[in-house]
């Protein structure tokens, strides 16, 4: 026997996309509706290859709704699969386990939420398969939920359907953690993982795989975003396919500009970059963050008009594909060519200038303060600069690191581009 499945994870449906939304020429309407844009593409993907079920590993949701809408939208799309008779079996993740209106709708009828009290089996007789899966009682789940799954069905193809954080994930909490030993010692064929956002196949004997987001919603999700398409044939994985389903896409580029000697050169490197870009996306709209790196002669006068130079680049990028690519940041990592600390060692006003602006404590615990002015930047600034993958981020140490760095380039190079600093 031969059927397919769908193993898609981390939907969070009605989530906001970040940091697009003060850039006035993003659309608002396509960064506002994108996951469920990407989920209409995983449904119209299961009916096209007429999978014979779908699997949603945790955080469909995302947090509490604003309104009933998005659970109306959920069973609308549940509701066309049911027409094409694909069941939907699925666990709730720490995102799910914190949405308080999910309790007072009803799942879908060709939807089974799997248990949050103990490990839950589901038979497919017709199919020969075994699912097994428990959701998140809570938010907050510290203990190692595969512990309690229960060994393999004998004669059958078994799957295990589990949020987790593994054995841990750069820039994921860590939730209900177990090993890889502890998945491969259930005897399934196949773990259907969820929470992590990457897509990572991080077993294939037994597969265990996570699949990723399916719609990145900020600049720590770059790249393509979906699910896995899995063919089972007499009892075994027989192929595994990444489908993109993203209807917008996250990227961060590097520009080497260290031989470039004018701002025309830096164009042209760009603007080949941003083309090779946006015809990997396949035409999908792109929020990009360029960093240019290297050392280069005009390395002062980016530093000295970083908001110039900023719009120059975003202005290259409205050029190269108009309205589907945007500008998210510009950095810059360039490094110039002049001895800074010679210079600052001499006698003049400049030199004693720049050895102030050099001296300056790169540990912002240590700029006397700086944590007062970050205090009342946060009062004037709305609450929604603060989140995730913001540039302004002041909950992250990091981000205070990165701007204390950009006023001291921007300092040393206005000092260098004007007067006798040329």
């Amino acid at each position: 026997m031969t059927f397919t499945f769908i193993h898609a994870a981390d939907i969070h449906l009605d989530s906001p996309l970040r940091g697009l939304s003060r850039y006035e020429s993003a659309p608002a309407e396509a960064i506002r509706n994108a996951c469920r844009r990407a989920l209409e593409n995983l449904v119209d993907l299961a009916i096209e290859q007429k999978v014979a079920f779908l699997l949603l590993a945790g955080d469909l949701f995302d947090g509490d709704w604003k309104d009933y809408s998005t659970g109306i939208f959920l069973s609308r799309q549940m509701g066309r699969l049911a027409r094409h008779d694909i069941s939907v079996y699925a666990v709730a993740g720490n995102h799910d386990a914190a949405n308080r209106m999910t309790k007072a709708l009803d799942t879908a009828a060709n939807m089974t939420m799997l248990s949050s009290r103990k490990v839950e089996t589901v038979i497919l007789d017709a199919l020969g398969v075994a699912i097994h899966g428990r959701s998140f009682p809570t938010q907050h789940v510290a203990e190692n939920l595969a512990a309690d799954y229960p060994g393999a069905e004998r004669g059958m193809f078994n799957i295990g359907l589990l949020h987790t954080s593994l054995d841990g994930r750069e820039g994921h909490a860590a939730y209900a953690p177990c090993t890889v030993d502890d998945l491969c010692s259930r005897g399934y064929d196949y773990w259907a993982l969820g929470h992590v956002h990457q897509q990572e196949f991080v077993s294939r004997d037994p597969w265990i795989v996570f699949p990723g987001c399916i719609q990145g919603r900020h600049i720590r999700e770059t790249g393509a975003k979906g699910c896995v398409l899995v063919t089972v044939e007499d009892g075994a994985v027989n192929d595994v396919e990444c489908v993109p389903l993203d209807v917008m896409r996250w990227a961060a580029l590097g520009v080497d500009v260290a031989d470039a000697e004018d701002m025309s050169a830096v164009r042209e490197r760009t603007r080949n970059t941003l083309e090779t870009e946006y015809e990997l996306a396949g035409g999908r709209p792109l929020a990009i963050r360029v960093r240019f790196e290297g050392a280069s002669v005009i390395a002062d006068t980016f530093a000295a008009y970083p908001e110039r130079f900023e719009h120059e680049i975003k202005a290259l990028g409205a050029e190269v594909a108009g309205d589907d690519v945007w500008i998210e940041r510009v950095e810059n990592g360039t490094t110039g060519r002049r001895d800074l600390a010679a210079m600052a060692s001499e006698n003049t006003a400049i030199g004693q200038l720049l050895g102030e602006i050099l001296a300056t404590p790169s540990d912002p615990d240590e700029i006397h303060g700086l944590s007062a002015l970050v205090g009342d930047l946060r009062q004037k600034l709305p609450s929604a600069a603060f989140g995730d993958g913001s540039a302004l981020n002041l909950d992250e140490r990091d981000t205070i690191e990165r701007l204390v760095e950009e006023a001291k380039q921007m300092l040393v190079g206005r000092l260098l581009t004007t007067g006798d600093g040329k």
